[in-house]
């Protein structure tokens, strides 16, 4: 019944019967053909001419004695022809059932064979373990490491959007390469079951042999057929009384002949079957050494072709996620450096801020039992042991953290948040004190021009500020020079508007004097820090150009800020002839004091009107085109307030494009106001003083413009 299955799908049942007896047909008529061969080669040709019995005198005679002769030799050659046919016939049956034994197991092995190719995945026929093949299943881990691929570079764009809009407002792209390699396709084996393969083959060569084999006897009997009448022609006598001579040996050669054919036929057919058996049980002991050789590496190969699939599908998944692990990994490390260092000097000595418990006097030890006692406790009479240290007497963090370096107190929880720093660097008396001041106070009555939401982190730099908007906002009095010494940061904590979900920052203001551009960054530890921050807010002072009085010259501008940027590329590592890349914020400063205090005068007045009037929205809803306006505004400006230098080639030769112009003033732009310096008579309304720094974030990839 299984083998019948074997060639069910393959047209028509096949069984091990059907393959013996066409096995055996062309044996037979494999030997039928040599049988054939051979007496066409052993019959004599064919005589011609010559004398015949007719010649002699009276023929009679010699007939007569000739017929008694030749019928008892045909008789007795009859008889040795017959058991000479009884005995191939017989040797040939013994042969036949050796024989069908052994094909039988040829049959049985070739049906093994199919099942251990099906099982293990080799070619029999080609005695070779099948490479490599991708299959489905391949097809489906690679495309589920596609779609997997897919989204963790999604979720990687959405871990890393911050950094990826900084780069993009920089100008700046990373293109990543993928390269995919997919496995080659090999050669299928003949996976038709062998059954219906040795059918097919004994079919084949069974219908060319009965071709060849029929052939073969039509020209043997031709030929024994022309010699037979020759030879009759020799017996031939016409008128001749009682059975001819020439009928009784035609007859006889005749059925000796076939008889002798068929013995011919039996022993040559045993001849082959013998031959066969012996060679097919060494061939199968052969092949049985090969396949289970065979078997042996496919299964080494199986195995490590699994293996090989399943590493491959490790790695796929590993690739598959790299994006969005190396994006986390990333954010972690600059969250941790950041963590790692002091906002306000940079230095890596930080510790938890701890503080002990308050003294506690100890009671005096009770004479009377407790009140609820435990059933099994000890009587009052043992002895009391004395009290061990508790775990509350160990100093208590305070939830702080501080630089051991400087002194600086933080919360602990701005450590897990990104930071930035941004310096304000300019002249002395450039207005950078009374921009931070105003600004911050517009960040702490939320009237900043943002859709974000920024709030002050509270940080030791508030008080002194308290005192400057005080000052300004308040008693509208000057604030003053700012102390040459390492500034309290102006902390801001950032929670921006991205759709995708906010991002965070802890945002550090640095109010630095003016003697910073005079420093040298060698010996200067202030000014090696401010060069290593993320970004600037360089003031360019219009009211500074002459020198007169305290102030300075626009060539002593030029050159201190030259200096300062020369500076910064070296501390930062940055050849000479490219860009520093970092956001650089240009403030103009005293936009007010321009009527009065710079060569433009009464120019100014219509580039005011239109800030005010036109540039000047409603703080949640400014926008970066706004910002952009105000600086192709002030660029216009540039030559006629800073007349015979190129400010904007300047400073791009730095910073390249990452570089806007800010107007600003922290009194205010109403037009009967400007160009009084006594802030007595001035209304305070400050005008552009959180701009740049909420710019900055911006370059820096945060979402805080409408």
């Amino acid at each position: 019944m299984l083998l019948s299955a074997a060639g069910a799908g393959w047209g028509r049942p096949v069984d091990a019967e059907t393959l013996v007896a066409k096995r055996f047909e062309w044996h037979r008529h494999s030997a039928r053909l040599e049988v054939a061969v051979e007496e066409t080669r052993q019959v004599a040709a064919p005589r011609v001419g010559g004398s015949t019995l007719r010649d002699f005198q009276d023929p009679s005679a010699v007939l007569r004695e000739l017929r008694l002769v030749l019928t008892d030799d045909y008789t007795a050659l009859r008889n040795a022809v017959n058991k000479l046919a009884d005995d191939a016939q017989h040797r040939r049956m013994q042969a036949q059932k050796l024989w069908e034994d052994v094909y039988r197991e040829r049959i049985q092995f070739g049906l093994y064979s199919d099942e251990q190719q099906a099982r293990y995945g080799f070619d029999w026929e080609q005695r070779t373990p099948l490479p490599l093949r991708p299959t489905i299943f391949d097809a489906f881990i690679v495309a589920w490491a596609l779609g997997i691929f897919v989204v963790a570079v999604r979720f990687a764009r959405h871990v890393r959007r911050v950094a990826l809009r900084r780069a993009a407002r920089a100008a700046a792209t990373v293109v990543l390469l993928g390269v995919v390699s997919l496995p080659g396709c090999s050669q299928r084996p003949n996976d038709r079951p062998w059954l219906v393969r040795e059918d097919e083959k004994l079919t084949t060569q069974l219908n060319e042999t009965i071709a060849k084999a029929d052939a073969a006897t039509a020209q043997a009997q031709q030929k024994w057929q022309a010699t037979l009448d020759g030879w009759m022609a020799l017996l031939a006598v016409p008128g001749t009384s009682g059975e001819p001579v020439e009928r009784i040996v035609r007859d006889g050669e005749t059925e000796v002949r076939t008889r002798f054919n068929e013995a011919a036929l039996e022993a040559r057919l045993a001849e082959r079957l013998l031959a066969e058996a012996e060679t097919e049980r060494a061939q199968l002991a052969t092949d049985r050494n090969e396949l289970t050789d065979l078997r042996s590496r496919s299964v080494w190969r199986a195995s490590a072709f699994a293996l090989l699939r399943a590493g491959a599908a490790v790695v796929l998944l590993g690739l598959a996620v790299l994006p969005y692990w190396r994006a986390q990994r990333q954010e972690a490390a600059i969250i941790r450096d950041d963590a790692k260092k002091c906002p306000r000097c940079f230095s890596e000595r930080l510790v938890v801020e701890k503080s002990a418990p308050p003294p506690t006097t100890p009671s005096p030890p009770a004479r009377s039992a407790p009140r609820y006692r435990h059933p099994q406790a000890a009587s009052p009479k043992t002895t009391p042991a004395l009290p061990s240290p508790a775990a509350d007497d160990a100093p208590q963090e305070t939830g702080y953290i501080e630089c051991q370096a400087c002194s600086f107190r933080f919360l602990r929880s701005y450590q897990r948040v990104r930071r930035l720093c941004f310096p304000v660097v300019g002249v002395r008396a450039s207005g950078k004190t009374h921009m931070l001041a105003t600004g911050y106070d517009r960040v702490r009555k939320r009237t900043a021009p943002t859709i974000a939401v920024i709030q002050p982190a509270p940080s030791l730099g508030d008080a002194r500020f308290e005192n400057y908007i005080d000052m300004i906002l308040n008693l509208k009095r000057d604030a003053g020079g700012t102390v040459h010494a390492l500034p309290d940061p102006v902390m801001l904590h950032l929670r921006d508007a991205d759709p995708a979900g906010p991002n965070t920052a802890l945002v550090n203001l640095f109010d630095y004097s003016g003697e910073l551009v005079d420093s040298s960054v060698d010996v200067d530890r202030l000014k090696k820090q401010a060069v290593m921050m993320d970004g600037f807010m360089l003031f360019l002072d219009p009211t500074q150009l002459y020198g007169d009085g305290s102030n300075v010259t626009l060539d002593r501008q030029i050159a201190k800020l030259n200096e300062f940027m020369a500076d910064m590329r070296e501390a930062r590592h940055v050849p000479v002839g490219q860009i520093i890349p970092v956001p650089v914020a240009v403030c103009i400063p005293k936009f007010d004091l321009l009527l009065t205090e710079n060569p433009i005068q009464g120019q100014s007045i219509p580039f005011i009107r239109k800030l005010v009037s036109q540039l000047n929205p409603p703080p949640k809803q400014t926008t970066l085109q706004t910002i952009k306006a105000r600086s192709e505004l002030v660029e216009q400006m540039l030559e006629l307030m800073f007349r015979g230098v190129d400010i904007r080639g300047l400073v791009e030769s730095y910073f390249g494009p990452q570089v806007m112009f800010f107007p600003m003033t922290s009194v205010s732009l109403f037009e009967n106001e400007l160009g009084v310096r006594d802030l007595s008579k001035r209304t305070i309304a400050p005008y552009g003083v959180a701009e740049p720094f909420l710019w900055l974030l911006h370059m820096h990839g945060y979402e805080v413009f409408a």
